[in-house]
């Protein structure tokens, strides 16, 4: 089979993010470190350096990712190589082994460069370099079952599960904006369609220093640092903990059939307040704090009284409700304005439905079905009501 056979065999990934994961799972998976990490993020001066790992007692190990063209076929060049391994020389605490992984073909001269490069280091106490090119990172991340399933589904023995989509975050902000939200989502409603059980990640800027703490404290045996590596992993732990209650409610909301038909036609042009709204406030339950805020309540199809959920909003979102219904009854006298149709828009997407996709989320942890849910019509949001 010739390389090029090999590249369309497997297609690089869609976006440059999808790529970098799919290297941080290879090598993880090849050298067996729970504590690779992917470093900093956009932005940030990263010194040529995507992922930094641990093989055996070799640290650190600094992987660049280049994601090229793969028609026209687009290669690294010489000059690349050279560019960003003199910027690998200025990263700290000094890496002892660098890898230029890239969704070119393999590259005899390439490889002999970076040979060459390693041979001259060897004389003056740097790194090795080595360029791994698409096919030989596709012949890695093939051998390892769980990276293959996730990337590549046609390997998985269950349903096929690639990855979808990657969502970072910073200071519980996703690090996106709104038109690239809107083009996010509706890319992940099509390819849950297509892969059901496709996979979505959302990956925290906090969730890779804790990573990176983790191993930089792993480094010695004291009991001090043991304790320390244990009070990280107890946060990393809430962090995925958190991460994963998002991933939770975007499967929901892009995967379920009636939910993303909401998404995808009846909310499309809320679409990013909505998710954005949902995700953050899921990685980020601070920004709910209730102090100082006004209660209103909401209340699913044929629930009681008493099976109200609260929210809190702020006082000037408060009275905007009742100005809102006011000049909706103006307008239409005979329309009934208790239900979460009706709220304003910032009310609705930012409070109301994140709140309800939580609820329904937290359900099904709890062992109450999706299926029961939607014979009490829960997923129907404009049944839902409301009170103040």
């Amino acid at each position: 089979m010739s390389v090029y056979t090999h590249l369309f065999d497997h297609a690089p990934p869609r976006s440059w993010d999808q790529f970098e994961e799919l290297c941080a799972d290879t090598f993880q998976e090849e050298w067996q470190d729970p504590a690779l990490v992917r470093h900093g993020r956009a932005g940030q001066a990263q010194h040529g350096v995507d992922i930094v790992g641990r093989a055996g007692a070799i640290w650190p190990i600094g992987i660049q990712c280049k994601k090229k063209s793969a028609w026209p076929v687009k290669e690294v060049t010489i000059a690349e190589l050279d560019d960003e391994v003199e910027k690998a020389k200025e990263f700290r605490p000094a890496l002892k082994a660098y890898y230029l992984v890239t969704t070119s073909p393999d590259d005899q001269p390439l490889q002999e460069h970076a040979r060459l490069i390693t041979e001259r280091h060897e004389t003056q106490g740097l790194f090795t370099v080595a360029v791994i090119g698409w096919a030989e990172l596709v012949r890695r991340a093939t051998r390892h079952h769980p990276v293959a399933a996730k990337h590549f589904g046609s390997h998985s023995t269950g349903p096929a599960s690639p990855l979808l989509a990657t969502w970072r975050s910073s200071a519980g902000k996703l690090l996106l904006n709104d038109r690239e939200l809107r083009i996010a989502i509706r890319e992940v409603i099509h390819d849950l369609i297509d892969f059901p059980a496709g996979r979505i990640v959302v990956r925290q800027q906090e969730t890779e220093n804790l990573l990176l703490s983790i191993k930089e404290h792993q480094s010695t045996e004291s009991l001090d640092d043991r304790e320390a590596t244990l009070e990280l992993r107890d946060k990393l732990k809430i962090e995925r903990d958190r991460e994963a209650a998002a991933v939770a409610g975007l499967r929901l909301l892009l995967g379920d059939k009636d939910l993303r038909d909401y998404v995808r036609v009846v909310w499309e042009d809320e679409s990013a307040l909505l998710i954005r709204s949902f995700v953050e406030q899921a990685l980020y339950p601070y920004l709910r704090d209730v102090t100082g805020l006004e209660k209103m309540r909401i209340f699913p199809p044929e629930a009681g009284d008493d099976e109200g959920i609260a929210l809190y909003i702020s006082a000037s979102e408060f009275s905007s409700i009742f100005r809102h219904h006011a000049e909706l009854r103006r307008k239409f006298p005979d329309l009934k304005t208790d239900n979460i149709s009706e709220l304003p828009t910032s009310v609705k997407f930012i409070y109301a439905i994140p709140e309800v996709v939580r609820t329904i989320v937290h359900n099904i942890n709890e062992g109450v079905s999706l299926e029961q849910m939607k014979r009490r019509r829960w997923l129907d949001m404009h049944k839902w009501r409301t009170s103040f």
